[in-house]
C-alpha cells in the first residue's frame, strides 16, 4: 500500500503540467512579496533602526500596517507559504529530472538503427523510391543525408527476401540533453535563493575618519578608513567618489583597496559597497554596505545554464530519418522531428527530391503519392 502511494505521488510530481503550475505559483508569490518592503534580520535586531523602519512603513500603509504585519507581508520571503512553494517546486524538479534522465540519455546516446515495417509505417513523414541496380544506393543516401547535416549510421539486416541495408540519420541528436541542463538550472536557482536568504546577510558599516569598525555577523572582519576622495570635473561637478579602506582579520591587515560606486571590494565572501558619506570635523565619515551572499554565484550560473538550455531546446530540434534499402533496390524513407522543427516537412520533401536527382537523375519516382506526411 505504501509503495502504491509513493508511486502515485512520484508520477504526480513528475508531470510537466504540475511543474508548470508550481513555477507560475512561485512567480506569483514572489511578485506579491515584492510589493511590500521586507523587514531584514539586521533591521529587526536593531531597536533604533526597527523604530525608523516601522515609522516609514506606517506612514506609507496607515491602518493597514497591522493587517499586513499579521499576514506576514513584511517577511513574505521567509513565510511558510513561500518556503513551502519553493520546496514543492524543488522536489517536483528533482523528481522530474530523475524520472526523465535515463530516457533522455538513451535517446541521445543509445538509439538503435531500426528499420522494421512497424517503425517505418509509424513515421509522420514517409517516402518510397526505386533505383536502377547499377546505382550504389547506400552511398547516395548517406551522402545526401550528410549534406543535410545528419550524422549517419549504417547496419545490415537479414530478411526472408535477402539482405537489407538500414541507415539512420540524426541531426541535433544531443539537443535533448538540454532539458536536463534546464532542470539542473532550476535546481541551482532554487538552491542559490535558499542560500542567499538563509545564510546571507547585509550590514551597514559606518567608519569615521581614520577609525576602525567591526563588520559583525561573526565574520571577524574589521574595516579601517584610510581616506575619502571626491573627484571633480573642470566645471566643478562631481566625477566620482572613492573610499580607501583596509580589511583587518585576526589583528593583521588582510587586504585593502579603493571602493567606488558599483566597484565593491571583496574579501572572504564579504563584499563592501560604497553607500554614503558625510562631512566630519576632521574629514569624511563613510557608510559601507557589507554584503555576504553565498547564493549569488549559483544564481548567476543557473541563469546562464537556463539560457543555454532554452536556447538549445528551441533552436536545435532533434530530427531523424530512417532509410531501408531492400534487395530489389527499393528505398523506403521515414522521418521524425521534434515539434519545434517547423520546417521539417519541407526539408523532408526536398531531401527526397535530392536523392531522386542524385547520380545524374538515375532515380525514378512513379508518382507524387509516394511521399506522405502525417
Amino acid at each position: 500500500m505504501r509503495s502504491q502511494v509513493f508511486k502515485r505521488v512520484w508520477r504526480f510530481l513528475a508531470r510537466v503540467d504540475v511543474a508548470a503550475v508550481l513555477i507560475v505559483a512561485v512567480l506569483l508569490l514572489a511578485a506579491l512579496g515584492s510589493c511590500f518592503p521586507q523587514l531584514s534580520s539586521p533591521v529587526a535586531d536593531d531597536p533604533e533602526r526597527l523604530a525608523r523602519w516601522e515609522a516609514v512603513t506606517r506612514a506609507r500603509y496607515g491602518a493597514l500596517t497591522d493587517v499586513f504585519r499579521a499576514i506576514g507581508a513584511f517577511r513574505w520571503f521567509r513565510s511558510p507559504i513561500f518556503l513551502a512553494s519553493l520546496a514543492l517546486l524543488a522536489t517536483a524538479t528533482l523528481v522530474c529530472t530523475l524520472n526523465r534522465w535515463r530516457g533522455v540519455w538513451r535517446r541521445a546516446f543509445h538509439q538503435p538503427v531500426r528499420c522494421s515495417d512497424a517503425v517505418l509505417d509509424a513515421a509522420p513523414h514517409t517516402a518510397g523510391l526505386t533505383a536502377p541496380r547499377e546505382v550504389d544506393l547506400p552511398r547516395v543516401v548517406r551522402e545526401c543525408l550528410e549534406r543535410w547535416g545528419f550524422r549517419v549510421r549504417t547496419t545490415k539486416v537479414v530478411t526472408t527476401d535477402g539482405v537489407c541495408v538500414c541507415l539512420r540519420g540524426d541531426r541535433n541528436r544531443l539537443a535533448s540533453l538540454a532539458t536536463l541542463a534546464t532542470h539542473l538550472a532550476v535546481l541551482l536557482l532554487l538552491l542559490g535563493v535558499v542560500l542567499s536568504y538563509g545564510c546571507g546577510w547585509r550590514e551597514e558599516v559606518v567608519i569615521g575618519p581614520g577609525t576602525t569598525t567591526d563588520v559583525g555577523h561573526g565574520s571577524k572582519l574589521r574595516v579601517r578608513d584610510e581616506g575619502f576622495t571626491i573627484t571633480r570635473y573642470a566645471d566643478g561637478s562631481v566625477a566620482g567618489y572613492e573610499a580607501r579602506v583596509a580589511v583587518i582579520e585576526g589583528g593583521r591587515e588582510a587586504t585593502g583597496g579603493s571602493i567606488r560606486v558599483n566597484e565593491p571590494l571583496s574579501y572572504g565572501g564579504v563584499g563592501l559597497h560604497l553607500q554614503a558619506y558625510a562631512e566630519a570635523p576632521d574629514g569624511y565619515s563613510v557608510a559601507l554596505l557589507a554584503v555576504r551572499d553565498p547564493g549569488y554565484g549559483l544564481v548567476v550560473a543557473a541563469g546562464l545554464l537556463l539560457l543555454f538550455g532554452l536556447t538549445v531546446t528551441f533552436n536545435f530540434p532533434h530530427c531523424r530519418i530512417h532509410a531501408r534499402i531492400e534487395p530489389e533496390e527499393r528505398l523506403r524513407l521515414a522521418g521524425w522531428a521534434d515539434r519545434r522543427a517547423w520546417d521539417f516537412e519541407r526539408e523532408f520533401v526536398a531531401l527526397v527530391e535530392e536523392i531522386r536527382r542524385a547520380e545524374s537523375g538515375h532515380y525514378s519516382m512513379p508518382n507524387r503519392e509516394s511521399i506522405s506526411s502525417g
